[in-house]
């Protein structure tokens, strides 16, 4: 049956001219060639574009976890200092005598007009403790001197906020309201 199928083309092959012959050759090939090209080559070429940009994609996201990995370690070594603090001062440390004796040494003791501490509840096992400490008609360097001996405190302190105005009757002499804060586990 394949026979009484192929006579008529290898018939008609034989009556092309030699040049005729390599047009349709030439033909079939590009044919053949334009075929293989759609159906495997460009699938593949569209699959490597894929994979290159997903590979991209995928470095950016490692530099990223990267960064957030050494952003952990950092706050990691950060809350490991707090807690070492936090331990350093447990049932020794009192906020309160900690600021009279700062002012004191900072002989500021007389400038203090109210201290009016606070107590927020316990969040995710510490406990805030604040103390809002009042001055009136200190000078700039005791000022700053108390703030540096806060900074450099052996124990978890904060100064979350500090005003500061100069009196009205002596610009030399200012007004501060600090609020000074500290933690314990709870």
């Amino acid at each position: 049956m394949t026979s009484r199928l192929l006579q008529p083309l290898t018939q008609r092959w034989r009556t092309l001219v030699p040049r005729e012959r390599l047009m349709l050759v030439g033909g079939s090939l590009v044919a053949v060639l334009s075929l293989m090209f759609v159906l495997v080559v460009d699938p593949l070429l569209e699959r490597q574009e894929t994979l290159d940009r997903q590979i991209g994609r995928k470095h950016r996201a490692l530099r990223e976890l990267a960064a957030l990995g050494a952003d952990y370690g950092a706050v990691r070594g950060h809350l490991a200092r707090a807690e070492r603090q936090i331990a350093e001062g447990r049932g020794t440390f009192s906020l309160l005598p900690y600021l009279e004796d700062a002012t004191t040494a900072l002989q500021m003791r007389d400038r203090i007009v109210g201290m009016q501490p606070t107590q927020s509840p316990p969040a995710q096992g510490y406990q805030e403790m604040a103390v809002e400490l009042r001055l009136e008609g200190v000078q700039w360097p005791q000022l700053l001197g108390l703030l540096v001996k806060l900074e450099d405190s052996p124990y978890l302190l904060q100064v979350k906020r500090v005003q500061i105005r100069p009196r009205f009757d002596a610009p030399h002499l200012l007004e501060a309201t600090l609020l000074v804060s500290t933690y314990e586990k709870a």
